[in-house]
């Protein structure tokens, strides 16, 4: 007897000890003034979410206990275990165990909702453009809060009875696709199950949308930046003829061979900072060439012309990544600065055509897609032009597809 007593005795003496224990680790207080203290914080490992928190400056200072109206939040060094103060209200139905009864559908959506609410530090799982929160009620319920534009809202996800059935009520996922509507990419969200690890994803990869551009803009206070660099590329390019004649109807079309031809230059481009660099002006000196062969009734036409001009576009970037995609538009406006044609008639033989030109400028309008990464810029454009005019009464427009390649010494995403 006396040895079962002196047992029990030690249980509940190394019982009473075990409670009395603190788990004491290096964290930081978020003051309600979001002021940060360091100092040491009783860890818990909490599988529900902690109404208080004992915080101490030193080991060998007494501790103080700190409620969630008192703080913005904590965070635990080792793990960078991040906790949120926060109120709100839910409207808690069982999920696990017995279930709410509804006789139908209709009358679950009827219902009189019954908000509870609730005030805890509750984790923090994804942080950026939107934040990702979970609670962890007393019933070990779990919950999860979306923060977007200073906008919270609890997600609902209700298990319900009708009848012999269970419905599973996945309203989150409607809430979730409605606040992440400005993502710059299709998300996942109604493959999206109501658990930690799967909303944390679908968090993160919304917030990727952003985090890309938000470090540089930061550091410029939002001002636009600069591109800058060489362009290479090639083109090729069709000529149709179009001479006037007396009889009708008083012109005739000759359609030329198309070639391909070197393209380059430089660039300047201007990148806004509003819009998260989705808008820029594109600046390019760009010299192209006009290599093609046309044949009338009477004479065979070789040019051989190249040009050089100022093209001014538009860019809108649709999809931010690496590597990012990007549509522009613009005009362009071209001078020949070499002509080495000359045009084979039956009757007069070879004649030169430097410097016979009616008109020596080329206006035209250009359209394309392309792809950046980093440093490397590769893009397809189209260029529809009104050519030059080889005599009054004449013309001769182009359409030129080029595919280009530039290297960026300036401004790069990260």
């Amino acid at each position: 007897m006396k040895t079962k007593l002196l047992l029990t005795l030690q249980f509940v003496i190394i019982a009473g000890i075990s409670l009395a224990q603190r788990n004491f680790v290096k964290g930081r207080l978020i003051t309600a003034k979001n002021d940060t203290l360091s100092g040491y914080i009783d860890y818990k490992e909490w599988i529900k979410s902690p109404l208080e928190i004992f915080f101490k400056r030193e080991l060998n200072q007494p501790s103080f206990v700190y409620g969630s109206a008192e703080l913005n939040g904590f965070i635990i060094d080792f793990n960078q275990e991040t906790y949120a103060s926060l109120s709100f209200s839910i409207e808690k139905f069982p999920r696990n165990g017995s279930k709410e009864v509804f006789p139908s559908l209709a009358a679950y959506a009827n219902r009189n909702k019954k908000l509870t609410q609730r005030s805890a530090f509750v984790r923090v799982l994804a942080s950026g453009r939107a934040t990702l929160y979970y609670f962890v009620d007393k019933d070990s319920e779990e919950h999860f809060l979306v923060k977007v534009h200073n906008r919270l809202e609890p997600l609902v996800y209700h298990i319900i009875e009708t009848g012999n059935q269970t419905a599973k009520l996945k309203q989150y996922q409607i809430q979730i696709e409605e606040m992440l509507a400005d993502a710059c990419k299709k998300l996942p969200i109604m493959n999206t199950d109501y658990y930690a690890k799967d909303l944390k994803n679908l968090i993160d990869s919304y917030n990727d949308c952003f985090r890309i551009v938000t470090l540089p803009e930061m550091g410029l206070n939002n001002h636009g930046k600069w591109e800058y660099g060489p362009v290479v590329g090639a083109g090729y390019s069709q000529i149709m003829h179009i001479v006037s004649t007396s009889v009708p109807p008083n012109y005739v079309y000759v359609k030329g061979n198309g070639n391909l031809t070197p393209a380059g230059g430089v660039f300047l481009n201007y990148v806004f900072g509003r819009g998260r660099g989705k808008f820029a002006i594109v600046n390019e000196l760009h010299t192209y060439a006009l290599k093609s062969t046309a044949s009338d009734a009477e004479s065979r036409f070789h040019y051989d012309i190249r040009y050089l001009g100022l093209q001014n576009l538009f860019r809108y970037t649709f999809y931010i990544g690496k590597p990012s995609v990007y549509a522009l538009a613009g005009i362009s406006n071209a001078m020949i600065i070499a002509d080495r044609s000359v045009i084979e008639d039956k009757d007069r033989g070879r004649t030169d055509l430097n410097n016979a030109f009616d008109r020596k400028t080329e206006q035209g309008i250009i359209a394309g897609i392309g792809v950046s990464n980093k440093r490397l810029i590769l893009e397809g454009r189209g260029c529809w032009g009104n050519g030059f005019s080889a005599q009054v009464l004449s013309s001769a427009p182009t359409n030129r597809y080029e595919l280009l390649a530039k290297w960026n010494f300036g401004h790069v995403r990260r």
